[in-house]
């Protein structure tokens, strides 16, 4: 089984990212503690490159220490690396504002009110998937997905079946992995990764022939603690 675990809840808004707010710690904690009540034990363990990623790595393996459980140390893969939002923003925000001119009003309150942020954002990725728009230097939707499915391709054949593997991503990687498992269509796949809640987890099973899904966006480890409303975020 392999699980794809989304990052915790990193620092938006900031001037680094890419680092685990206090909340997204406590989400991975707190992840780490259900899978390992649940008895989920891996095999091995990988990890992006981003310190989101191999932070929420650390705490979930954290959590089995405590107990006396060792677990893997993470292998680093760049394939299971988030896309750059930032580039593909720029790439797309000019031709953006030229068609409606009103979006720069969003653009410079993007990171403080949720509905502008919402409006770049989501026009930017749309436009980006489509591969009708792309911009020289910058990730095309293609590309992005072609390195994440080699990524899960590797450890696939790395681990091979009957092996539980948690590998820690993003949730633009478990978006480009659902277009490949689910045949989806690139627009219907970046719509998916906006419901993608921080630290959960997309289950697949998988064989020499076949990839099959088993859970999409798992937050019961979430939704059981008193302050669900809280921990579940989706940034």
């Amino acid at each position: 089984m392999l699980y794809l675990i989304r990052h915790g809840q990193a620092s938006f808004g900031q001037d680094n990212y890419d680092r685990l707010s206090p909340l997204g710690i406590a989400q991975a904690g707190i992840l780490g503690n259900h899978l390992l009540g649940m008895r989920v034990f891996p095999d091995a363990v990988y990890s992006g490159e981003m310190s989101r990623q191999l932070d929420t790595a650390r705490e979930v393996r954290a959590r089995y220490g405590e107990q006396g459980v060792s677990t893997p140390e993470p292998s680093v893969l760049s394939g299971l690396n988030e896309f750059d939002s930032t580039a593909v923003i720029t790439s797309q925000i000019h031709d953006m504002q030229r068609e409606d001119p009103t979006l720069g009003e969003h653009l410079s309150r993007m990171y403080q009110d949720k509905e502008s942020f919402k409006m770049v954002f989501e026009g930017a990725m749309l436009r980006w998937v489509s591969g009708a728009l792309d911009r020289p230097g910058t990730e095309t939707w293609k590309e992005f997905t072609d390195r994440v499915n080699g990524a899960l391709a590797r450890i696939m054949e790395e681990q091979g079946t009957g092996r539980t593997v948690f590998a820690f991503t993003s949730g633009g990687p478990i978006a480009a992995s659902l277009q490949l498992v689910l045949s989806l269509t690139p627009e219907k796949a970046i719509r998916h990764n906006w419901q993608i809640v921080n630290t959960s987890y997309t289950k697949y099973m998988y064989n020499s022939s076949r990839v099959t899904m088993a859970g999409f966006n798992c937050t019961t480890h979430l939704e059981m603690e008193q302050d669900r409303s809280r921990l579940i975020t989706y940034r």
